[in-house]
């Protein structure tokens, strides 16, 4: 049975899942492989696509909306009579080049960035950390230089993305290898429960890629749809589990001769 077609019976078939156990570490590693490339797609099309209207927006942002500014000698020098205040996309971007503006008129604005004449102040995700300009000495930086930056960027960027996603897909990859493995260990105490005594460590791990197929695909089409369960991954830990067990319960068990008289 190829991959695919081990990927459908693992959605509704403990029995053709138990039939797999005989099967090698190396196919199994593979189908593993292949489980988080099928339900990592949504996730690296959500954040390629993000990732493309975040450099656009925020280069057009900087070209027609932004006045001309530039940071020279640790200060920061704007074109502008009054604070700039921009909202851009629910983050807010303050350019004060005269600190006209306090703390608390900067934190009011929820997730904001402001570049004040001798910091910048980021604010987000209920924390607020100061980075002096002081730190760019000998440093000039204008928005023209920002531009040619985000135009770099924009050009490096399937290279960049590409990193990305094969950098996540490996990360997710061993998360999922280290589920596999602790699952496994469960199996061999379900095993006992259910008096599958000739079950060994190789199978349940074998067993448990499979048991997690369902659960992983169950919660990948829910992040698409933008739902999120609090405690997921210990609600899918328990499905995997509970499927484990189902696949163990299906492994048949021989049943003794009778002796002949």
């Amino acid at each position: 049975m190829n991959i695919f077609s081990q990927f459908v019976k693992s959605l509704y078939s403990p029995k053709a899942m138990a039939s797999f156990r005989f099967q090698g570490i190396g196919k199994t590693i593979l189908y593993v492989f292949f489980l988080v490339l099928i339900t990592s797609i949504p996730m690296f099309i959500t954040f390629g696509t993000s990732a493309v209207k975040l450099v656009n927006s925020t280069e057009e942002f900087l070209q027609n909306e932004t006045p001309d500014f530039y940071i020279q000698d640790g200060e920061f020098i704007a074109d502008v009579e009054e604070p700039f205040i921009a909202d851009e996309q629910g983050f807010t971007i303050i350019l004060d080049p005269e600190s006209e503006l306090s703390l608390d008129e900067i934190s009011s604005y929820g997730e904001v960035v402001a570049i004040q004449s001798k910091e910048i102040i980021f604010k987000g995700a209920g924390q607020t950390d100061f980075v002096p300009l002081s730190d760019f000495q000998g440093t000039e930086v204008t928005k023209e230089n920002l531009l040619q930056f985000m135009d770099s960027v924009g050009s490096a960027f399937p290279i960049i993305i590409t990193v990305l996603l094969l950098v996540g897909y490996l990360f997710f990859a061993a998360t999922k290898f280290v589920q596999i493995s602790i699952l496994g260990l469960f199996g061999l105490l379900l095993k006992n429960v259910l008096n599958r005594n000739k079950l060994h460590y190789r199978h349940t791990w074998v067993l448990a890629a499979y048991a997690v197929t369902l659960p992983t695909f169950i919660f990948t089409l829910m992040q698409a749809s933008g739902l999120v369960l609090p405690f997921s991954s210990l609600i899918s830990f328990a499905v995997s589990l509970f499927v484990l067990y189902l696949i163990i319960k299906e492994v048949k068990v021989k049943k003794p001769t009778p002796p002949i008289n």
